[in-house]
């Protein structure tokens, strides 16, 4: 017990050193805790404009490469499968834990240029390796932890020359951290005999606590004092966090964690970006990141996907289910017309090495990019996303759940004057694209990325009609370059004629309320108190009658909200719904408004002594036709 308690007492002195340099530097800096207080935070263009990077998840789980990379957690649930192969491969917890697989993790073959290079090749423009996953091994060289790829394993800061070979290749170096979950990864262990429970490496499996159980302050301070080295050894432009973060007792952490982070950054004129789950940031603090899934329409806010290349695992194991090429470029192609950026996880060996199927999946879609490249990188959402009969559900964990997409689905991109509409499959002789009719603009000339000369087209009241050559340029989807139009340039939202106002793109006011994970998206939730509201800033480009129409639900009981545009007030009744993810369209009401440069649109309770808690997915101003 006493080795224990050295091996704490030495690394919270080094904590707490870490954190009172964090509170000086905020101190000086322009960013405070209490976000609430914050402008919107620009997302960088080399963001925006290059929508594809590469995941990687490297670390001990890779070695057993059995089940997936949360083997560290099922091999210490009794009953689980993984928990059997262990016992039954290597023998009982107590003679070969968790800790035993790492002098395993060679990386003997590790090259960090010849990575970066593939995924240059890949197509790639930023590159997020995982700097701690949630057994709490480091990948990097650490002066907190003794657990760490520098000390141990590879016995080389791996994080360290990822970043220094890809910055070479003039790639964007950023990290992730899943440090939070380590709390309760290893809790299994404490429920019958196992190393988990020997004193002497409490600083590697500990805490072990129940997830229903809070984080305490030691634990926290640990927390933000591993990340905010990451940031000052390795000065990533993109810091990415896993989900528990959303937990209540992190949030001043993350206050602070952030207020250091974009201090340092505006130091270094650096321009960085934190992805963030669900509500654990409010959207105007850092960019929403949706697990495995996607969204069912365009977000005014830049948005991320992060999904794995295998559908059944992000670090290494020896049954992969693989994706195809096609179905990731598919997926890359409906994210970037949403305003979304695609991080595609891939998953090296021990040694090192990337496997051949991930390998050559990744040369496939940097040889589409070649051809289309121009489609994605530097583009910004249309009118409308796209078009066709196939849909994509919103929300996490859906990315294995679409259809097979048609020739008749399609999804537009525009850069400068041209827009590019992507054919997610092959249309066969003629591609009809119904959202170009011709009181949308005359179309002047329509050629195929990959294919030489311009194409013949026919465009009437009911669309654009293109020949189709008989040969395909590429694999996977096909862009056509329409030129001519009129450019179009999307105004804080305003789509299609209507401005939608997503509900983690609200402005919120009070003690409660506060932004929630639904239907695929973060809305306004937990308004319990009825002095509590939500705000947006707008633009309104045209004068004219618009209806106010709101999406709701209400599981506790009816309730009403007023409503104030531009100083012009409505009421509201939101009858009660089955549950808190059955959102109901309301109508709010209409209400003449001359254009402006800038209004204010607030959401209140209406009577406050009858409110019921309600959840806000968005407000939408429609213009009336004719008025």
């Amino acid at each position: 017990m006493l080795a224990s308690q050295a091996v704490v007492k030495v690394d919270d002195a080094r904590v707490q050193e870490t954190l009172r340099r964090v509170d000086q530097t905020i101190s000086r800096g322009p960013y405070r805790p209490g976000w609430e207080h914050w402008p919107d935070i620009d997302v960088p263009e080399w963001y925006e404009d290059g929508k594809f990077g590469i995941f990687i998840h490297w670390g001990v789980y890779s070695v057993p490469a059995y089940g997936s990379e949360w083997y560290p957690r099922e091999m210490y649930r009794k009953g689980s499968d993984t928990f059997k192969h262990h016992v039954e491969t290597y023998g009982y917890q107590t003679t070969f834990g968790y800790k035993d697989f790492i002098p395993k993790l060679t990386a003997a073959q590790f090259d960090p240029t010849v990575w970066a290079r593939l995924f240059v090749a890949a197509g790639a423009k930023f590159v997020v390796p995982v700097a701690e996953h949630h057994d709490g091994f480091a990948m990097y060289d650490s002066s907190i932890t003794r657990w760490d790829a520098k000390q141990m394993g590879p016995h080389r800061d791996v994080i360290g020359e990822l970043a220094t070979a890809v910055r070479k290749e003039g790639l964007v170096f950023g990290l992730s951290s899943h440090r939070a979950e380590h709390w309760f990864f290893f809790n299994g262990g404490r429920e019958f005999p196992s190393d988990v429970q020997d004193p002497s490496l409490q600083d590697f499996y500990g805490p072990a606590q129940p997830e229903s159980v809070a984080p305490s302050k030691a634990f926290l301070d640990d927390w933000l004092a591993r990340i905010c080295e990451l940031v000052d050894k390795y000065r990533p432009s993109l810091v990415w966090f896993d989900w528990w973060i959303q937990e209540p007792a992190f949030k001043p952490y993350l206050e602070r964690f952030a207020s250091y982070y974009y201090d340092r950054a505006k130091a270094n004129h650096q321009s960085v970006a934190i992805n963030y789950k669900y509500g654990a940031f409010p959207p105007y603090a850092a960019v929403l990141d949706i697990e495995r899934g996607q969204l069912s329409e365009t977000r005014p806010r830049f948005w991320q996907t992060d999904t794995s290349i295998s559908k059944n695992s992000w670090g290494y194991v020896q049954a992969q289910d693989y994706k195809s090429a096609t179905s990731l470029v598919q997926d890359l192609v409906d994210i970037v017309s949403k305003n979304g950026a695609l991080l595609l996880n891939i998953g090296p060996k021990p040694d090192g090495t990337i496997p051949d199927a991930e390998r050559k999946l990744l040369l496939q879609i940097g040889k589409w990019l070649k051809v289309n490249g121009e489609a994605i990188y530097g583009t910004r959402p249309w009118k409308v996303f796209g078009e066709g009969p196939t849909s994509v559900s919103g929300g996490a964990f859906t990315d294995t759940k679409r259809p097979d997409f048609t020739g008749a689905d399609i999804r537009f991109t525009q850069k400068h004057r041209v827009l590019y509409a992507t054919l997610l499959s092959w249309p066969g002789d003629r591609a009809v694209v119904r959202a170009l009719p011709l009181d949308q603009g005359e179309v002047r000339s329509v050629s195929l990325l990959g294919h030489k000369g311009r194409l013949h087209f026919t465009q009437d009241t009911t669309g654009l009609t293109v020949e189709m050559p008989s040969q395909r340029p590429c694999d996977h989807a096909f862009v056509l370059k329409i030129e001519g139009l009129d450019p179009y340039v999307p105004e804080l939202g305003w789509l299609s004629g209507s401005l939608r106002l997503s509900g983690d793109g609200a402005r919120l006011h009070g003690n409660k309320i506060s932004y929630e994970s639904r239907i695929g998206q973060d809305t306004v939730g937990f308004w319990d108190d009825p002095r509590d509201w939500a705000s947006w800033s707008l633009s309104i480009p045209r004068s004219g009658r618009y209806r106010i129409v709101g999406s709701f639900a209400a599981a506790k009981g009816g309730s009403a909200v007023r409503v104030s545009v531009a100083g012009k007030l409505m009421e509201a009744a939101v009858p009660q719904t089955k549950d808190w993810d059955d959102f109901h369209t309301v109508v709010l009401g209409e209400v003449a408004l001359s254009r402006a440069s800038a209004a204010q649109l607030e959401v209140r309770a209406a009577f406050p002594e009858t409110w019921n808690p309600v959840n806000l997915a968005w407000v939408k101003l429609e213009l009336l036709p004719g008025r």
